[in-house]
């Protein structure tokens, strides 16, 4: 498609002259634009092969702003993670769809049935995704289910109990608490921080 298609319907007399031949590589540059083009084009059209501009149109079809200043196979991996979310049913397909969009072992879920509250607490590393994963799911989750999506973190009003002494006997550092531990202070009987250590001595999750 890139040859210089004019001279070769053009007499050999008429080919060798300066003027025609300019015309020759002025269409062979032109044809190669054009082939380059409609190849990025076809690209574009698929998620899986399309290049940052092509990602970046469909983010805007999507209602995604803010993906310019993503890397773009981070873009791609968010646009398939939206694009292939189906009505989770079954608890089981919403596991499989988190484990797509922030990947398996970067949260923790949990169903509370009797209360009808989703619990999701959500790993540091991926914690950018928390504001996409309160409003989308929210669209796909039954209605009737309370959303709840946390950061895996222990607040200052929960950390405060415990001692750096208490901390360092234990073996312990303030990122190897988990989030789901450190229970909230009731009303004025605050928990004191060997309390705390104590609950914490059989569990399994303690990163020491």
């Amino acid at each position: 498609m890139t040859e210089n298609r004019y001279e070769k319907h053009c007499p050999c007399t008429v080919s060798e002259l300066r003027e025609f031949r300019k015309l020759g590589e002025i269409e062979g540059t032109i044809l190669e634009e054009a082939a380059a083009a409609k190849e990025t084009l076809e690209r574009n059209q698929w998620i899986l092969t399309a290049e940052k501009s092509g990602l970046l149109r469909l983010a805007g079809m999507m209602g995604f702003f803010g993906a310019e200043q993503m890397e773009t196979e981070e873009l791609r991996e968010e646009i398939l993670s939206r694009w292939c979310s189906r009505s989770p049913y079954t608890y089981f397909h919403l596991q499989d769809w988190l484990d797509g969009c922030v990947g398996a072992g970067n949260y923790t879920g949990t169903l509370e049935r009797e209360s009808y509250r989703l619990r999701l607490v959500l790993e540091l590393c991926v914690k950018e995704k928390r504001e996409f994963l309160q409003k989308h799911l929210r669209k796909i989750i039954p209605a009737n289910l309370v959303l709840q999506v946390n950061l895996n973190v222990n607040t200052h009003g929960k950390l405060h109990r415990i001692r750096h002494g208490e901390m360092k006997e234990k073996g312990l550092t303030y990122g190897g608490i988990p989030f789901e531990i450190l229970p909230e202070e009731e009303g004025n009987s605050a928990v004191s921080g060997k309390k705390l250590l104590q609950r914490m001595r059989g569990c399994a999750t303690i990163q020491k």
